[in-house]
Formats: structure tokens, C-alpha cells, sequence
């Protein structure tokens, strides 16, 4: 039994043995397996970071610092403050210019659509904003750039669109107020340069979203109806208490999707200005409600403001000249278009607008009758 129980215990381990020399055979065999020489590394270049264009606009956006929103039907507001004012000037209105009779607007010669006539006659500049509605004439226009008119200016040539297709005719030569801000995506068009056609396609988008009939397609005349007056001072009622001493500009959101901003050089011009702009964005938010299946609240962080300001600070920069003193400075990229007026260095007002919410799909626009006495639209 003892040589059984011996030679048992021999065969067990010659079995073990055997297998543990087939494991250890395994995991050589694994780990000798020839292993792919590595290619040769593809090096790329890794892009120096873009730098901040330095102008009077991004220097702006640095110092700016966005407050909390407040929404109400569908409309965000974030307040905008700046950390250091660099042009306290308290540069006259159109509105406040043409109350005191210091700036005068004609028709230039027997009357020219893209072009107004303006003089101040003061001793004060005048800051013009692109998208205010000037009454009168042979047809109320907009203007389509900022503007600072110098004091005593002479007549300077100001560059306008049309916002009432169907007249051409006097209601005295001069212009004789100052009603009102066009409607978002008419102001933002006329500063991203869209052509006459476009603009009387935006006017007639408002007209049949708002249901106003007017007879001479003036967009003037469907900002001023019972109903949207009365939205717009509900609007204007729930913002008036959320409004801050120090604030230089807005932020707005239409149904959470920020439409635009505009900043101001210091707290009064914005003051003077904020509820006229709280109009243009005001009105293309009622239009856009009135729509049906554009009802549903999305209120958007200030995050998102942050953000879309930044952009300003990715976008590409380009100098144009401007009918009045100082210069315009264009933006346009990382998904907004704008301009800032500037004067010595300081960017009085900046529109910047989010381009993929402004540009509408032009509607088709029948034959336009030829009017005797009127001239090139475009």
C-alpha cells in the first residue's frame, strides 16, 4: 500500500508539473507575441490662442459686469453695469434735439429715400441712434447708422431707410418728430445692412403678426395701435422698478434665445434712451407671442449673457467713416453683428444683435407701383 500510495503521489505531481510548465509555456507564449513597431508621430502645431482685438468696444466689455435677469412674457432683461465711466458727456437725443427746435430734418432736394437732411443748430452734439423712427417728409424713415452730429453742423447727409412703402407724398418738407424705435428685426437690419426690400419685408412681418391694417404699409403706424401701445406699457411698467442707477445697457432675451444688447458710455444716456430700445425689443416680443405655437416660457441664465458677450470679444473688427464726428467700428462674427459709435477713443453706443434669431427669410414682396417723383430705392 505504502509503494501505491508513492507511486500515485509521483504521477500527481508529474501531472502538476506538466501543467504548470504548459501554464508558464501560455503566458511566454503571450507575452513574447510580437508587439507592431510604433509608427512614426504625427506632430501637430498647437494654434497660439487668437488675441483680443484691442479697440474701444472689447475695452468696454471688459469692464462690464452683467446683473441678474428679470422675465416677464417671455422677455429677459439683464441690467448691464460698467466698473469705470470714460465719457461722462451727456450728449443731446433726437427726441431732445427736435422737442427744442436744435435739429432740423429735409428732404434732400426734391426728395431722396436713402437720404435725410440734418442740422443742428446747437451748441450741444447730438447722438443719434440707427433704428429711430423720424416722422414726416414725404415718408417716415429710419436712420440706419449711429450719429453723433457736431454742434452747428451745417446740413449733413444722414443715411436712412424707408419704413412706409406706400407713400410719397408731403406732409411738409421737415420732419417733425422723433415717435419711437423701430421693431428689433427692423433696427438690427438696418444695421447689418439689409436692403430696403428686406426692411419693408420685416415691416410687413410685424403688420400681419400683429394684425394691423395700415393702409401705407408704415410701420410707425403698427407700433402706435391700441393694442401694442398697450403691451409695451406692460412691459415697460414690470422692468421701470428693476432698473439701477448705474446701469449703462441691457441684455435681452426673447422666449430664451438672447436677440441683442446695447451698452451706453455712461448712466445718463442710457436712461434717456433705455425705454425707447425696451420698445424695439418689446414689440418684436408681443409679435412673436402673438404667433401661434410661440408660447412656451424658457427663462435663460445669466451665464448665457456672460457668454453671448464674450463673443464680442471673438468677433472681427472693421473701421467705417460716419456722416457726424468720430467713427463706426463694425462687428461681425462668432454669431453676432453690431456697430459702435466712437468718439475720442470711447465707444458712445453699441448695438450688437445675434445674427441667427434677427435675419428673417424675407417674404415674397409683390411689384411695388411706380410712385411719380420717387427715386432709387436701394
Amino acid at each position: 500500500m505504502k509503494w501505491f500510495a508513492l507511486i500515485i503521489a509521483v504521477l500527481v505531481g508529474c501531472v502538476v508539473a506538466a501543467a504548470a510548465g504548459h501554464a508558464a509555456y501560455l503566458e511566454g507564449e503571450e507575452a513574447a507575441e510580437p508587439v507592431a513597431a510604433p509608427g512614426p508621430s504625427i506632430v501637430r502645431p498647437v494654434p497660439a490662442p487668437r488675441p483680443v482685438p484691442d479697440n474701444p468696444l472689447t475695452r468696454t466689455i471688459r469692464r462690464i459686469s452683467v446683473l441678474p435677469g428679470h422675465t416677464t412674457k417671455g422677455l429677459t432683461i439683464w441690467p448691464l453695469e460698467i466698473a469705470e465711466v470714460s465719457d461722462p458727456t451727456d450728449y443731446l437725443s433726437t427726441g431732445e434735439a427736435l422737442e427744442e427746435e436744435l435739429l432740423v430734418l429735409t428732404e434732400k432736394g426734391g426728395g431722396s429715400v436713402p437720404v435725410l437732411l440734418a442740422e443742428n443748430r446747437g451748441g450741444r452734439p447730438i447722438l443719434m441712434l440707427a433704428g429711430e423712427i423720424v416722422a414726416g417728409g414725404k415718408q417716415n424713415r429710419i436712420l440706419k447708422e449711429d450719429v453723433l452730429l457736431p454742434r452747428r453742423s451745417g446740413k449733413v447727409e444722414l443715411p436712412v431707410l424707408c419704413v412706409e412703402r406706400g407713400r410719397w407724398s408731403g406732409r411738409g418738407a421737415k420732419f417733425g418728430a422723433n415717435p419711437g424705435t423701430a421693431a428689433l428685426k427692423v433696427r438690427a437690419g438696418a444695421q447689418m445692412g439689409m436692403a430696403q426690400r428686406e426692411i419693408w419685408s420685416s415691416v410687413s412681418h410685424y403688420q400681419h403678426s400683429l394684425n394691423v391694417d395700415s393702409r401705407t404699409e408704415d410701420l410707425l403706424t403698427v407700433q402706435s395701435s391700441v393694442e401694442v401701445r398697450k403691451a409695451v406699457d406692460e412691459y415697460r411698467a414690470k422692468f421701470c422698478e428693476r432698473w439701477r442707477p448705474a446701469g449703462v445697457g441691457m441684455i435681452v432675451a426673447r422666449y430664451g434665445r438672447i436677440v441683442g444688447a446695447d451698452i451706453f458710455c455712461n448712466h445718463a444716456l442710457f436712461r434717456k434712451h433705455r425705454d425707447r430700445l425696451l420698445e424695439s425689443y418689446a414689440v418684436d416680443c408681443y409679435a412673436w407671442r402673438s404667433e401661434s405655437g410661440r408660447r412656451r416660457h424658457v427663462v435663460p441664465d445669466r451665464g448665457a449673457a456672460q457668454r453671448f458677450l464674450r463673443r464680442v470679444l471673438r468677433a472681427e473688427y472693421q473701421w467705417r467713416g460716419t456722416p457726424g464726428i468720430g467713427r463706426l467700428l463694425a462687428v461681425q462674427g462668432a454669431g453676432m453683428d453690431g456697430q459702435a459709435l466712437v468718439h475720442r477713443d470711447v465707444a458712445l453706443h453699441a448695438g450688437l444683435f445675434a445674427r441667427d434669431v434677427i435675419i428673417i427669410q424675407p417674404a415674397p414682396v409683390p411689384p411695388v407701383p411706380r410712385i411719380q417723383g420717387q427715386l432709387q430705392m436701394d
